[in-house]
């Protein structure tokens, strides 16, 4: 079955009140987390634990936007998947906690994008994200861009079993824009058997030998969009982070 939200988000009455609104949210991984521990920061090109934690967007960087931080690793990526169709796996490894190309460091939190939620008109169209923030060995953050966009391509539908039971999925390309990052791809994801409401957008950008993903969805179940002055700040703080690592 999907990751119920309230696995992967922080704790808090804030997170659970959100996270009983999507129940698909982070629909890509594996039932349960299983963050891994970080690596040592000695590798040529990763930015350190303290320069990326320091990193992640907050909610005094871009206006409409609440930013509540991960409690722990366990609740922003899930154990490993095996999708049936070997052109999909990529997609499977962006939220697991045991990829192709192991991050080094990451963080992440819940991001929540409340521009479109103060009209009547669209009155509970909050957007919200899961993130995660990473930071790889010199030249896996491309790699892992490259394996993505390929299999963005390549994979139309593929399914995983988890705790016994096999879910299927169905994989199509979305628009990203440009210009964000040094790379960047994104796809909509979606549980078969929920139909649109169990569809959910996958944003992935690198900024040098770091990445920044994004799982969207809204609050009212209708398609997702990731405000482009999100990811911006972010990518601009990795930016940052890099130069000074």
């Amino acid at each position: 079955m999907p990751i119920r939200a309230h696995h992967r988000l922080p704790a808090g009455s804030r997170a659970a009140a959100a996270a009983a609104l999507l129940p698909v949210l982070a629909l890509a991984a594996g039932c349960g987390g299983g963050g891994g521990k970080d690596g040592p920061t000695v590798a040529k090109g990763e930015v350190s634990t303290a320069k990326l934690t320091s990193a992640l967007l907050t909610s005094q960087d871009v206006p409409h936007v609440q930013v509540l931080p991960a409690g722990s690793k366990q609740q922003l990526l899930g154990d490993a998947q095996k999708a049936d169709t070997a052109a999909c796996q990529p997609i499977v490894d962006q939220w697991s906690s045991q990829p192709r190309y192991r991050r080094q460091v990451y963080t992440g939190a819940m991001v929540t994008d409340t521009t479109d939620a103060t009209s009547t008109a669209t009155k509970g169209a909050k957007a919200i994200s899961l993130t995660v923030i990473a930071s790889y060995k010199k030249g896996d953050a491309a790699r892992v861009l490259h394996d993505l966009a390929a299999a963005v391509t390549a994979c139309h539908s593929y399914s995983v079993v988890r705790g016994g039971v096999t879910s299927h999925f169905t994989v199509r390309p979305a628009a990203a824009d440009a210009g964000l990052g040094d790379e960047r791809v994104a796809y909509v994801i979606g549980d078969s058997a929920k139909g649109t409401g169990g569809q959910v957008l996958v944003t992935v950008i690198r900024v040098g030998d770091t990445t920044a993903a994004y799982e969207t969805v809204r609050a009212d179940h209708q398609p997702a969009q990731l405000r482009s002055s999100i990811p911006v700040e972010q990518v601009a703080k990795l930016r940052k982070a890099a130069k000074h690592s």
